[in-house]
C-alpha cells in the first residue's frame, strides 16, 4: 500500500512534467513554422514569393538597334512596362512617372534600370523608340523587334495584348498591361507594381522588395 501510494505520489508529478514539455515542444514548432512561413510570405505589396519566376532567354532589340535578352537583365534591378508609342494616355503618363522615380533612385546610387517594351512592332521601330525613351530619360532603354521577338518576353511574363486594327487603318490602339514588372538582378521577375502609379508609392514598394530579397542572399 505504502509502495503504491508513493509510486501514484510520483507518478502525478511527472506525468504534469511530460505535458508541460509536450506543449512547449508544440508552441515551439507552431512558433517556428509561424515565423517561417512569414519569412516565405512576408506580406510585401507586389512581391512575388517564395516563387519568383526565373526567366529563360529571350531575344529582342533596344532603341539603338543591339540585341537585349537575359545578359542585359543581370546584375541590375529592371523595371519594365509594357506599351507602345502612339498609346494616348497610360504609357506617356506611366513613363513619365517612372522619370521621376528613376531621378530619385539615381540620387541615391541604386542599379537599377527603366525598361519600356513596345507591344506594336509594325510601326515602333528602333528609331522611334530611341525618340520615344530619350524625351523621357537618356538612360531609358526601349525595346522592340519583329512579333516573334515581342513575344519571347512577353508570353514568359504572361503579358497579354491585342493590336485594335480596323480597315487597316494606322492609327489604331493597343490593349495591353498597366502594370510595371520588377526584376532582381538575377533576372527574376519578382514583383508587380500595380496601376494607378505614383513615385512615392512605387519607390516604397521597390526599397521594401529590394531589402528583402537582399536579405535573402
Amino acid at each position: 500500500m505504502i509502495k503504491t501510494l508513493s509510486s501514484s505520489k510520483f507518478l502525478i508529478p511527472a506525468m504534469a512534467i511530460l505535458a508541460m514539455l509536450a506543449t512547449s515542444a508544440g508552441f515551439y514548432i507552431s512558433l517556428k513554422k509561424s515565423q517561417q512561413s512569414t519569412q516565405a510570405n512576408p506580406g510585401i505589396e507586389g512581391l512575388f514569393w517564395p516563387n519568383p519566376k526565373q526567366m529563360n532567354a529571350f531575344s529582342m532589340l533596344d532603341q539603338n538597334g543591339e540585341s537585349f535578352g537575359l545578359t542585359q537583365l543581370r546584375g541590375k534591378w529592371s523595371f519594365i512596362f509594357f506599351g507602345y508609342t502612339q498609346c494616348p494616355d497610360v504609357c506617356p503618363i506611366t513613363m513619365a512617372v517612372m522619370a521621376d522615380v528613376y531621378k530619385q533612385l539615381a540620387l541615391e546610387d541604386n542599379n537599377v534600370q527603366v525598361i519600356f517594351t513596345s507591344v506594336d512592332p509594325d510601326r515602333d521601330t528602333t528609331e522611334i523608340l530611341f525618340s520615344y525613351v530619350s524625351y523621357f530619360n537618356e538612360h531609358f532603354i526601349g525595346l522592340g523587334g519583329s512579333t516573334d521577338m515581342v513575344d519571347s518576353l512577353t508570353k514568359q511574363i504572361g503579358i497579354a495584348y491585342y493590336l485594335n486594327k480596323e480597315d487597316n487603318a494606322d492609327n489604331y490602339l493597343v490593349d495591353h498591361s498597366a502594370s510595371i514588372f520588377l526584376f532582381d538582378p538575377k533576372a527574376r521577375m519578382v514583383g508587380k507594381l500595380s496601376p494607378p502609379h505614383q513615385k512615392d508609392i512605387i519607390i516604397n514598394q521597390f526599397k521594401s522588395i529590394q531589402q528583402f530579397i537582399d536579405a535573402q542572399q
